[in-house]
């Protein structure tokens, strides 16, 4: 198993991170609205983040 601060598991993260800014920005083209899409995507990948930190923290 890979620990937190393997390599592997930052690019997970990182690809978690654009995925969800890019999730938003495709439902902010598909309900038309470009700026609330970035939003959600920015959001979201706030969420991924902050629980990848959490989890960290409680592994230690």
């Amino acid at each position: 198993m890979a620990s937190a601060n393997s390599p592997k598991s930052r690019t997970r993260s990182d690809m978690a991170f654009y995925v969800a800014i890019v999730g938003g920005l495709l439902l902010g083209i598909l309900i038309k609205k470009v700026r609330v899409g970035l939003l959600l995507g920015l959001v979201l990948a706030a969420i991924i983040v902050f629980t990848g930190w959490i989890k960290t923290k409680r592994s230690r």
